[in-house]
């Protein structure tokens, strides 16, 4: 969950408590939403300076413990361990909830959730752990490249045979073509494209079987879909290629094709931003080891160790850490090798066996300020496109080079069909092909013309003569889909044909009383003849009414896509009531003022009582042993024979001292009487 979903449920009366307080409201006068301050980290590093102990110290805890993963209070407290008191997590929490730092949302059952959104999570990161480093290194040349996907230092063939050497985006456009060049993508009763089909639309996937499975993503239809057929549906719909529309999925030409303009590194980028969202939130040790990695700078190599350490030293304070050895293998498996398969990365081994990465793509403040098409790399992409990027071959077969865009590879796509892909694409031009390509509506000059533009040599002449000649055959003869609009007497026929506005849409009159109408324009001449008073009926359903159904079909109840999602807490109503600090102590008018003011030296009785109120509002002592303060917070009143015993902690340490072990004692409530502390 990200901060606009928040704040675009949180009350009205949250944002002004949020957007008043003194270390944003000046930014909010000057028109600085919400979300933005709660995510650049200027804004943040005024917030932290502000923040108490508490609260410092429970955000980190948050951080390490638990990430962008929802928790409960219980949990937060168990987390706290040894280090904070039971209130102290308490009154931290209220702060960070009051600052809008910590999002509440409350199940139906009354359990509350707390939750850091995603987007703030990399510049908390960096703020609370700035002593973390990594290790990099520019010169390669002690470095070995290995196989894209292998998780050891030495790749074996077979890991090399299930990876495409350009990446997802290649794999996606094969997907893509493949689709479209399909009459139709019905769905199943249970909403599922058939089996056959699918078959046709992956053919040219070269991905791992258990991919999806490995990084921890589950997705519906398991017995239909394996995990290439899953990813390649998921990416197209969160993309926005692919629609459901009704009992069909629907192929969204208009957005895929603006993806096609632009350059391969940002069409490999927007497809990284989909991935890395499938992934959260992610368990926090990925999140942490995610966040450094997309520190990197393009073309540097990281070493996989510093990446590991870094996630040790940031998760610290979590008890279910892994160890390093595990966690390097879990970070490789899930994380790692996947990006290696897309080719967002690359990895290399150097002499002592170690591995290293670097990222193929640009770094994290590029890809996610835009995701979408920016005016420089459109400018590029058509550049390259009109640059010469194929072979035409006297055997009718084109060898599209590694530059070659993909809009290229798209206008190839379109009359013929693809042989090979790999760095090199061959594609070959069939009369099946270019029947295709005439029905949608290219002519056998505007193909010889698209391959003249972009070929390095001259078009063999048999290659020509040949695209010219199936341009005469074809044509002659041909179905059209058109509808037919049927009046019931020639005298309306007659008033049609005379009126200015419908006469354009008429295109020819059949027998006395019916026109064929093109399909194109059945809306617009629709209309005219509402206005002409009459209510034409259709013996088909009305198109208007199939889009509205386009969200609704085989993916209603779920994610955009196939997979399920992580992010469990957007189901759930926000809470909105922030407890007052007084609330974590109810009957505090009870105990005496001196309690909380003094350093006393109180009767044996009395001191049984203090700690007992301190252990049930999970509070903290403040005792004088020896002339010291010592700062304790209790955990149990142990009574024995010879007399009782505090247990508690006392600087991560354990101690059991009788009541006769220190001379003073004062209660310290957090958040009341603990600032000098």
């Amino acid at each position: 969950m990200r901060y606009e979903h928040v704040v675009s449920r949180m009350p009205e009366a949250l944002k002004k408590l949020i957007s008043s307080q003194t270390w944003c409201s000046s930014y909010i006068k000057e028109g600085v939403s919400l979300p933005d301050l709660l995510t650049d980290r200027k804004y943040l590093l005024r917030l932290l300076s502000q923040l108490s102990v508490d609260e410092k110290n429970t955000l980190r805890l948050i951080l390490s413990a638990f990430g962008c993963e929802s928790f409960t209070n219980a949990a937060l407290e168990k987390q706290a361990g040894l280090r904070m008191a039971g209130a102290q997590v308490a009154i931290g929490l209220v702060g960070l909830r009051r600052a809008g730092v910590i999002a509440a949302f409350r199940k139906a059952w009354g359990e509350q959730l707390f939750v850091l959104p995603e987007d703030a999570f990399e510049a908390w990161q960096g703020l609370l752990f700035p002593s973390v480093k990594l290790k990099t290194m520019v010169d390669d040349s002690k470095l070995e490249l290995m196989p894209a996907g292998a998780t050891q230092a030495t790749g074996s063939q077979e890991e090399e045979a299930t990876v495409h050497p350009r990446g997802l985006a290649q794999q996606l456009f094969h997907f893509m073509v493949a689709c479209s060049q399909q009459s139709s993508l019905p769905l199943t009763n249970k909403g599922t494209l058939h089996k056959k089909q699918i078959l046709k639309l992956t053919q040219h996937l070269t991905l791992p079987n258990d991919l999806l499975r490995t990084a921890g993503i589950t997705y519906a239809f398991r017995d239909i879909y394996d995990d290439g057929a899953a990813l390649m549906l998921e990416m197209a719909i969160r993309m926005g290629f692919i629609s459901g529309q009704g009992d069909q999925l629907v192929v969204c030409k208009d957005v895929f094709l603006k993806w096609l303009d632009d350059s391969y590194e940002s069409q490999q980028k927007a497809l990284y931003g989909v991935w890395r969202q499938l992934q959260l939130p992610a368990p926090v040790w990925l999140q942490h080891g995610l966040a450094w990695m997309e520190r990197a700078e393009t073309g540097h190599w990281v070493e996989l160790n510093a990446i590991v350490g870094a996630i040790m030293a940031c998760c610290s304070e979590c008890d279910q850490l892994k160890e390093a050895d595990s966690l390097s293998r879990a970070l490789l498996s899930c994380w790692i090798a996947p990006l290696s398969i897309f080719r967002f990365i690359e990895l290399a081994a150097d002499k002592e066996g170690g591995i290293w990465f670097r990222w193929l793509i640009s770094r994290r403040e590029e890809w996610e300020s835009e995701a979408g098409i920016s005016d420089d790399s459109s400018n590029v992409a058509e550049k390259q496109s009109k640059s010469s990027s194929l072979y035409v071959q006297p055997d009718f077969e084109i060898l599209l080079l590694p530059d070659a865009t993909l809009r290229t590879e798209w206008e190839i796509a379109v009359f013929a069909d693809l042989k090979q892909t790999d760095y090199v694409r061959t594609y070959r031009m069939t009369k099946e092909g270019f029947y295709r390509a005439w029905e949608m509506g290219q002519s056998s000059e505007e193909i010889i013309s698209m391959l003249q533009e972009n070929a390095y040599y001259e078009i063999p002449e048999p290659i020509t003569v040949t695209l010219r000649q199936w341009g005469e055959q074809t044509g002659k003869v041909h179905f059209e889909e058109v509808t037919l609009l049927r009046c019931r007497s020639n005298d309306i026929a007659d008033a049609l044909l005379r009126n200015e506005k419908c006469q354009p849409f008429l295109r020819e009159r059949v027998g006395a009383a019916d026109f064929v109408v093109p399909k194109a324009q059945l809306p617009q001449l629709t209309k005219c003849l509402e206005n002409m008073g009459y209510n034409p009926k259709s013996s088909r359903k009305d198109e208007e009414d199939q889009g509205s159904n386009a969200a609704k079909g085989a993916y209603g109840n779920q994610t955009p896509g196939l997979c399920y999602s992580r992010d469990s807490i957007q189901l759930y109503e926000m809470d909105a009531e922030l407890p007052e600090r007084n609330d974590l102590y109810p009957d505090m008018r009870d105990i005496p003022s001196s309690w909380l003011q003094d350093f006393r030296s109180y009767h044996g009785s009395t001191r049984k009582e203090m700690i007992r109120k301190a252990i049930e509002w999970k509070s903290c002592l403040q005792l004088r042993k020896e002339g010291q303060n010592r700062f304790i917070i209790p955990r149990s009143l142990r009574e024995e024979r010879t007399g009782w015993i505090l247990e508690g902690l006392e600087e991560l340490q354990e101690i059991a001292w009788s009541g006769e072990d220190w001379e003073e004692m004062k209660l310290i409530l957090p958040g009341i009487n603990d600032k000098d502390i």
